[in-house]
């Protein structure tokens, strides 16, 4: 089966998720912190909003090449970041060895890197890197269009669609296959996952 989920940060202030959930939606990623000089404010209703809500959750941290990730790690604490994380890997956030030094401080803090959103097209922009080790590969290819997620997902070809196709020796584990998906009275970022409700939990980790 597939499911799907909802990207959301800032932008989405004051989302209503228990809305979500009724429109049928399985998980949210959830911005928590970028580089070392950000902390979104959203997060902990977020958060909270998901828990009344029965959806499993999922924060994210945007990497910034320029800031150390130690300090990357400490900015996502102070904010509430949870023992489980997925990183936002794209402009601005460096080289493969730059991912890997984030993933090795998130790790030594005791915290869990389940997710890593790697677009294709920033994969190509730096070089191409090996990403079979990537823990739970999140890919990007937006089909056009606006409107009802399925209906979007459907018309990228669903589950044979272009962001199912393995790059850098992965295969995603999830595709986030638009930014315009009219979800609760807003609109956001939609991701599909090709599996069982329990598959997604254990995913989530």
């Amino acid at each position: 089966m597939t499911l799907y989920g909802i990207d959301i940060s800032n932008f989405q202030a004051n989302i209503n998720l228990s809305e979500v959930a009724h429109e049928g939606f399985s998980w949210v990623e959830a911005k928590v912190s970028e580089g070392n000089y950000y902390k979104d404010p959203t997060w902990a209703a977020n958060q909270s909003g998901a828990g009344q809500a029965g959806l499993p959750i999922i924060g994210y941290h945007y990497a910034n090449a320029s800031s150390d990730p130690a300090s990357q790690v400490q900015t996502w604490q102070a904010n509430g970041g949870p023992n489980v994380c997925m990183i936002d890997f794209e402009d601005n956030s460096g080289n493969i060895n730059d991912y890997w030094a984030l993933v090795n401080a998130f790790n030594a803090a005791g915290i869990k890197v389940a997710l890593s959103y790697i677009p294709q097209w920033y994969w190509s922009k730096i070089g191409s890197p090996d990403l079979s080790k990537v823990p739970g590969l999140v890919s990007s290819a937006y089909p056009g269009g606006s409107g009802y997620a399925s209906t979007l997902y459907g018309n990228g070809g669903g589950d044979s669609g272009e962001g199912w196709a393995s790059y850098g020796g992965a295969s995603p584990a999830i595709w986030q296959f638009t930014d315009q998906a009219s979800v609760a009275g807003m609109t956001v970022d939609a991701d599909a996952f090709r599996g069982s409700a329990s598959d997604l939990t254990a995913l989530l980790g």
